[in-house]
């Protein structure tokens, strides 16, 4: 069957290297009481590979014009639900486990939405500077965001070649396993903290923050002492009146770095 690729619309890079494919499903440890959803699916590619060795297959797919592919897959095994839909506006059904070869433009809004969402591990494919910006504890909103929620583990580098179409990128194979507030330190729980009020103005996201650290480590503010502090550590008026959510990187660097010097 003869399928034209889409990239500037789907940004669509089927994984086609037989190694890595295999590397993928060596990672994924499945076992026959896995519930796996699995982001963008494709052709079915590794579907096909999950799907016999799991209890139950959810496939998340935003284009249509692959149902030739994917629903003779749904015939072929009885514990496949196709979804055809942009994960973003999808919820995602209840698992244990989620793989996706991830369209890079959309791993911020991504993270974002399973910050929310209950599962053991997410096993994925992405652009490397991501998740070399992870590991190197980076300052910018993505990288800070995954840091404060997930530990991440690098599995391997992966070449354009590997894919068809080839992306411009450098890829990356990685697992991030959800974390425990009790194992981050108090700096990384007020940030994380502030990406759940990351609608509210910075200078009223950061009281209620520091006010929720009463709950998990031997700090205590009242809201009082909160507004104190916050004056105190002298933010720029322009980073505090904004919305979390709309500062810049730059902007979030300097909100950080002040941060620090009260919560180690």
């Amino acid at each position: 069957m003869e399928f034209v690729n889409e990239i500037d619309r789907f940004d669509q890079h089927f994984l086609i290297d037989k190694k890595i494919i295999d590397k993928f499903i060596l990672e994924a440890n499945l076992d026959n009481e896995d519930v796996i959803v699995e982001i963008g699916p494709g052709k079915g590619t590794i579907s096909n590979l999950i799907a016999p060795k799991v209890k139950k297959l959810y496939l998340i797919e935003l284009d249509k014009r692959l149902n030739e592919f994917l629903i003779p897959l749904c015939q072929k095994y009885n514990n496949i639900e196709l979804i055809f839909n942009n994960v973003l506006d999808t919820y995602i059904p209840k698992c244990n486990k989620i793989v996706t070869s991830l369209p890079y433009s959309i791993v911020e809004p991504f993270i974002n939405k399973i910050i929310k969402c209950d599962f053991e591990e997410i096993l994925m494919i992405t652009g490397s500077k991501y998740c070399n910006n992870v590991l190197e504890g980076k300052i910018t909103k993505l990288a800070l965001l995954t840091n404060c929620f997930f530990k991440i583990e690098k599995i391997m580098d992966i070449l354009p070649e590997s894919f068809n179409p080839k992306p411009r990128v450098l890829s990356s194979m990685l697992k991030l396993i959800p974390i425990n507030e009790a194992d981050l330190s108090d700096t990384l729980i007020l940030f994380r903290n502030l990406y759940f009020y990351r609608e509210k103005k910075v200078k009223n996201a950061l009281i209620e923050s520091l006010i929720r650290l009463n709950h998990f480590k031997n700090i205590i503010f009242t809201q009082r002492e909160a507004r104190n502090l916050i004056i105190k550590l002298e933010i720029p008026e322009e980073i505090m009146g904004k919305k979390f959510e709309d500062i810049s990187n730059e902007e979030l660097k300097i909100l950080y770095k002040k941060c620090c010097t009260i919560l180690v």
